[in-house]
């Protein structure tokens, strides 16, 4: 877990242990980006990027540059709000600023069973941006929508890599099992 100093890590991190999954934590700032060449074994088969509070250069260069490491890899990713965020971004997508801020429940409209969620049509999340991914690149999908953001749920087409704009970390029931359905990912 790459915490980016988001408020509802701990929540994350409560969800994940409950889950029963053993985890790495790192704040953004702990990630060794020399270690992250592409001839050294990485220390993690997953990744999942938080959300943050606090834009900064110095937490985009070290998620972006963990983005390409995983995608070279094809090591699974999920990145959370921000972390969905940045994972467009490196891949060649754009984000457009809200009209308003957004923090409050909402329903995301599934558009197809997916590797996150399947057997639901409509799920109630919890969303906290003033983002959103308006370009997606050629390789991600976008397999969930709402009122506010016409890509709430990306998925890579070849590679493991998620992302939602909301917060499953807070999302109840149908926000702990997107969390689930990606650590039991092989």
């Amino acid at each position: 877990i790459v915490d980016n100093n988001s408020p509802f890590t701990p929540n994350l991190r409560d969800i994940i242990n409950d889950l029963g999954y053993s985890y790495d934590y790192k704040r953004y700032s702990e990630i060794k980006l020399e270690e992250l060449g592409f001839e050294n074994l990485p220390w993690f088969n997953k990744v999942i990027l938080s959300g943050r509070k606090i834009g900064s250069s110095s937490i985009n260069m070290a998620n972006s540059t963990l983005v390409k490491y995983c995608y070279s890899r094809t090591i699974p990713i999920l990145g959370i709000c921000y972390g969905c965020q940045i994972i467009a971004l490196t891949l060649g997508g754009s984000l457009r600023r809200l009209e308003a801020p957004v923090k409050d429940y909402d329903h995301v409209t599934v558009k197809c069973d997916n590797a996150l969620v399947f057997g639901k049509q409509r799920i109630r999340v919890f969303k906290s941006h003033k983002f959103c991914v308006s370009r997606l690149p050629a390789c991600l999908d976008s397999v969930g929508e709402s009122q506010t953001c016409p890509n709430e749920i990306l998925l890579h087409r070849d590679k493991p890599i998620f992302g939602t704009q909301f917060h499953p970390e807070v999302s109840g029931m149908d926000g702990k099992s997107i969390l689930a359905n990606f650590m039991a990912l092989a």
